[in-house]
C-alpha cells in the first residue's frame, strides 16, 4: 500500500495508530467484554477487530473478535437481550455477526437464527404512529424501528436467498411504519414527542419518570431533530436502495404471500414520497439566517399549531453525527437516489461545508469518538466525498483525520479516551463512544474494504471508490 499524506498525516502515520489501539484492544477489552451492546460492548470490539485483521492481514485479531463474540453469546444465554436496538440490543449482536458471516460461513446459521429472533421481538412491539403518542425510541437508529429495519435489510443480504415469513412480515411492517411516520396532516408532525413519552429513568417508587430536564424545558411536549434519535434516522433508513423492495417482493407473491406485486408497488410509492416528504421538511426546520444549513438539537411546538416553532430562538446544535449538520447531512446525501430529487443531496454537501463557517465554540469539537467526536466526522466526510467527489469534502476529511489523530495519548489504555463536555477523559473500548469507533474511522481512511464498516453508523450502504482519488 502506497503512502499517502493528507492534512500532514499520512496513511503510514495512521496505521501504526491503528495498529497500536487494535492492540490494545485484543489484549484486554476490559468491561465491554461483558456486555453484549453494539454501542459499547463486545460486539462493537469485535466488529472493529474484524476489520483489523482485515487491513493488517493479521488473524489474531479475527480470531479475538470471535471470542468476544462467543463471550457476547455466553452473556445473552445468562441474561437475554430483549430489547432489539441497533445498538442497544438484538439488531447489533445480528449485526456484528453479519460482518464475520461473510468470510466465515460457519456464523450462517446462526445469523439466520438470531435473525428471526429479532424479526419476531419486532412484530411484538406496538407502533404508535399517531402525533403526540410517538416516543423517540420507538423509531430512531440507537434503540428504535430505523435501526431494527437496517439490521433485518443487511442480515437478508448477507443470508442470501428470500427472508423467511417472519423476517420479511417484519422488514415489511417496519418500512410501512417509517413512511408512515414521514406524513404530514397539517397538524403536528408524527414524530412530535409529547411530553407523556419523554424518554425516563426509574422513580424513587422504582416505576419511570420523565427526565427532569425535559419536563422543565419542554413542558409542551419536543420535535428532536438529531440523527440519533430524530428524523433523519428515519430518512436514512428509508432512503436505502433495499428499503422499498422490503418483504421479499415477488418472491413472496409466489408463494402465496400478499408481499409483492400490487402491494411491493404501492410500498416503493409510499417510500420514495416519504423519503421526498421528509427531506423537505428537514429543509425547512434549518435555522434562518446562518448563510449555511445548521439545524437545533430541538424545536418547541407552537403553541397554537403544535407544528415546530422555526421562529423561536435557536442555537446550531454541535457539528456531530448524534446531533448536529453532519449528521442531518448523512441523512440528506442518499436520499436525492432515493426519491429522484437532487435537492437533499445539494442540501447535505452545502450543510457539510457549512461546518467549517461554524464558529468553534459552536462545533464543540472535544473528543475523538464517533458518537459526537472527530471519528464520526471522519467516517461522514469520507463517505460524503466519496459519494460526490467534491475536493473540499475530502479536504475536510483529511483535516479531520489529522486532529482525530493528534489525540492520540499513549498514557490512556485505549490511546484515545472519550471527553465529556467539561474535558474529562473516559477510558472507553467501546465502538460509539470509544476507542473501537476511533479504529473504524482510522481503518476506513487507508482501505475501501474497511470504510465498508460505516453502514451502520449511516444505515445506507456505502458506494465503493478507489482510496488514491482525491
Amino acid at each position: 500500500m502506497e503512502s499517502r499524506s493528507a492534512g500532514g498525516v499520512t496513511d503510514d502515520e495512521v496505521l501504526r495508530l491503528a495498529r497500536e489501539v487494535a492492540d490494545r484492544l485484543m489484549e484486554s477489552p476490559g468491561d465491554a467484554a461483558g456486555k453484549a451492546d453494539l454501542a459499547d460492548g463486545a460486539p462493537g470490539i469485535a466488529v472493529a477487530l474484524r476489520y483489523a485483521s482485515e487491513v493488517f492481514d493479521d488473524d489474531r485479531y479475527f480470531k479475538a473478535g470471535r471470542l468476544l463474540l462467543r463471550r457476547t453469546a455466553q452473556a445473552s444465554a445468562a441474561e437475554p437481550v430483549r430489547a432489539p436496538g441497533l445498538f442497544l440490543g438484538t439488531a447489533g449482536v445480528v449485526w456484528a455477526v453479519t460482518v464475520y458471516a461473510r468470510p466465515e460461513p460457519r456464523y450462517l446459521p446462526t445469523l439466520a437464527t438470531m435473525t428471526d429472533q429479532l424479526a419476531h421481538q419486532t412484530l411484538a412491539i406496538p407502533l404508535p404512529t399517531e402525533a403526540g403518542g410517538v416516543a423517540a425510541h420507538e423509531y430512531d437508529v440507537v434503540g428504535g424501528a430505523a435501526g431494527w429495519l437496517t439490521a433485518l435489510l443487511k442480515a437478508t443480504d448477507v443470508l442470501g436467498g428470500p427472508p423467511t415469513d417472519a423476517v420479511g412480515e417484519a422488514t415489511e411492517r417496519l418500512v410501512d411504519y417509517l413512511a408512515e411516520l414521514t406524513r404530514d396532516d397539517g397538524g403536528p408532525l408524527r414524530w412530535f414527542c409529547a411530553p407523556s413519552h419523554f424518554p425516563s429513568i426509574p422513580g424513587p417508587d422504582g416505576e419511570p419518570t420523565p427526565l427532569p430536564g425535559y419536563v422543565k424545558n419542554f413542558p409542551d411536549g419536543v420535535y428532536n431533530l438529531g440523527f440519533a434519535h430524530g428524523p433523519g434516522g428515519i430518512l436514512a433508513a428509508l432512503s436505502r436502495p433495499d428499503a422499498a423492495r422490503a418483504g421479499g417482493g415477488a418472491d413472496r407473491e409466489t408463494a402465496g404471500d400478499a408481499g409483492g406485486g400490487a402491494a411491493g408497488d404501492a410500498r416503493s410509492r409510499r417510500v420514495r414520497e416519504g423519503v421526498r416528504a421528509l427531506a423537505r421538511m428537514l429543509e425547512e426546520l434549518r435555522i434562518d439566517g446562518l448563510g449555511y444549513p445548521a439545524w437545533a438539537n430541538l424545536l418547541l411546538p407552537h403553541p397554537d399549531t403544535r407544528r415546530p416553532d422555526t421562529g423561536s430562538p435557536q442555537e446550531p446544535a454541535r457539528s456531530a453525527w448524534c446531533y448536529g449538520a453532519p449528521g442531518l447531512a448523512a441523512s440528506l446525501l442518499p436520499a436525492s437516489a432515493a426519491c429522484g430529487d437532487p435537492g437533499p443531496t445539494d442540501l447535505g454537501v452545502a450543510a457539510l461545508l457549512g461546518v467549517e463557517r461554524t464558529p468553534a465554540e459552536l462545533q464543540r469539537l472535544n473528543s475523538p469518538t464517533l458518537c459526537h467526536g472527530l471519528a464520526g466526522l471522519v467516517a461522514l466526510y469520507g463517505r460524503a466525498a466519496a459519494q460526490t467527489g467534491h475536493p473540499d469534502l475530502w479536504r475536510m476529511h483529511d483535516d479531520f483525520r489529522a486532529r482525530l489523530c493528534a489525540y492520540a495519548d499513549p498514557e490512556h489504555p485505549y490511546l484515545f479516551p472519550d471527553y465529556d463536555p467539561w474535558g474529562e477523559p473516559d477510558d472507553n473500548p467501546g465502538l460509539l463512544n470509544g476507542a473501537a469507533g476511533v479504529l473504524l474511522a482510522l481503518l476506513g481512511t487507508v482501505s475501501e474494504t474497511a470504510a465498508e464498516w460505516d453502514e451502520v453508523l449511516f444505515l445506507t450502504p456505502r458506494r465503493g471508490r478507489d482510496m488514491g482519488e482525491k
